[in-house]
């Protein structure tokens, strides 16, 4: 992991420890979603090298 991804986690924790727990359930769906699109994203590219 990068020192940028490092100081961004941290900034984004930082963030989150203000939301309240609607605002969080929010986020916790979209970072899942994220992660998701993601692993796909590094599926299809597997794919096209292999």
């Amino acid at each position: 992991m990068s020192e940028e991804q490092k100081k961004l986690i941290e900034e984004t924790v930082e963030n989150l420890k203000h939301l309240d727990k609607e605002s969080l359930l929010v986020v916790k769906g979209s970072v899942e979603v994220l992660k998701a699109r993601d692993a796909m994203e590094k599926e299809d590219s597997e794919k096209k090298e292999g």
